[in-house]
């Protein structure tokens, strides 16, 4: 690192921090011709000295002898030398490494958007990484809900905010699956930086405890010879997409019901209005514990740990049929490297937590964590999927 340098005559000292000393000769370009490839306001006016320059720590100091005392050739090649290493020491920050990024993140309180009410499962996960992102970043990490269009108001407001790891956003399966099903102003890999990948978690397929459906096979079979209707959060979520799986893949035509959540929706299972849901375990497990939903199977390729004895989709019949629900943390698009290397390390040792594991199983969920790179392919692989599934059934985009 440069702590020095000094103008002798017409030859630089240049000190390094190390104690190390080299001299040069003033053989640079006329201060004329430096003044086209450098900053105009880093040399001085044409007949003027060199202004004091701070004395302060890893700056410039200039040693020079009085005007008259030196040719004027030698002033300008010295003075020319000076200006050619303060320009050197001027580094763009698009140069810097991606370390660099990170030093001094956070400076401020980070927000953590959470596309959902509070008090959801969302909303939960959500709270429970702010407190330890928190904890380990040094800043607060302050939870803001931004509810509404599934997901879409927050994914919105991220794309305003700059990228400077001071906002971040909770998402889940519907960012990808409303860019296929319907008119969304943005794009999930272009607009955003994946930073982690939090759980993976299937969803259940539950009907009401005095309906005759034991299995699949009972529900396609009673799907064939009268008519059905399953309910889900909304257009687009995760028990909407995979109730039209079923519906493509057994050949059944049950009547999708949107509602204003999924716990409405398990109460009208229960209560006989619909006939199935494709919920989450957070979601179902208290009626099913009461008595008054049944689990017939699970959307993974392997059974879930917290319910070993639901067998999958393509255990009972339907091979192929896989559905996972996730939730990660994203940021802005244009976030440095750095600071995505930072927040993806963070969130991979609160994951280790055993407090955290704990939740995130009891809930129905795995934890994940993995490279930003492995989260950007599940986004690619969700994409890919929900297009063919939309062109299968002919969904259309409103």
């Amino acid at each position: 690192m440069l702590a020095s340098a000094r103008v002798l005559g017409p030859d630089v000292e240049i000190a390094l921090a190390n104690g190390s000393k080299s001299r040069t000769t003033a053989t640079m370009p006329t201060l004329r011709q430096l003044r086209t490839r450098t900053t105009p306001h880093l040399l001085p006016p044409p007949g003027r000295g060199m202004p004091d320059l701070p004395r302060a720590r890893g700056t410039l100091r200039p040693c020079l002898a009085p005007e008259a005392s030196r040719p004027r050739r030698a002033r300008s090649a010295a003075r020319a030398i000076v200006v050619g290493v303060l320009a050197l020491l001027v580094v763009p920050t698009s140069l810097l490494p991606a370390s660099a990024h990170a030093q001094g993140y956070p400076s401020r309180p980070v927000r953590l958007l959470v596309p959902a009410p509070p008090g959801g499962s969302t909303d939960t996960l959500g709270r429970m990484v702010g407190q330890r992102l928190g904890e380990s970043l040094g800043q607060p990490v302050v939870v803001d809900n931004r509810a509404g269009a599934g997901g879409t108001v927050a994914a919105e407001t991220l794309m305003r905010a700059a990228p400077d790891g001071h906002t971040l956003s909770m998402a889940y399966t519907s960012l990808t699956v409303n860019a296929v099903l319907q008119k969304v102003p943005y794009d999930p890999l272009r607009d955003f930086t994946p930073v982690a990948l939090l759980t993976t978690s299937p969803l259940v397929l539950v009907v009401g405890a005095a309906s005759p459906v034991r299995t699949l096979g009972d529900l396609i079979a009673l799907g064939r010879s009268q008519p059905l209707a399953y309910g889900s959060a909304g257009v687009g979520s995760g028990g909407h997409v995979t109730g039209e799986m079923l519906n493509l893949m057994a050949g059944l035509m049950a009547q999708h019901v949107p509602y204003k959540g999924a716990g409405p929706a398990s109460v009208d299972v229960a209560g006989g209005q619909i006939q199935f849901q494709f919920g989450a375990q957070i979601t179902t497990q208290a009626l099913v514990r009461a008595g008054r939903l049944r689990m017939i199977a699970v959307t993974s390729a392997r059974r879930a740990p917290t319910l070993p004895e639901v067998p999958t989709m393509a255990e009972s019949g339907l091979a192929g049929f896989e559905f996972l629900n996730w939730f990660g943390v994203i940021a802005p698009a244009g976030l440095a490297s750095g600071l995505v290397a930072r927040l993806n390390a963070e969130v991979g040792r609160l994951l280790e937590v055993p407090e955290v594991r704990e939740r995130i199983v009891f809930d129905g969920g795995e934890p994940a964590g993995g490279p930003p790179s492995a989260f950007r392919a599940l986004l690619e692989a969700d994409m890919a999927k929900w297009a063919r599934v939309a062109k299968a059934i002919r969904m259309k985009a409103d």
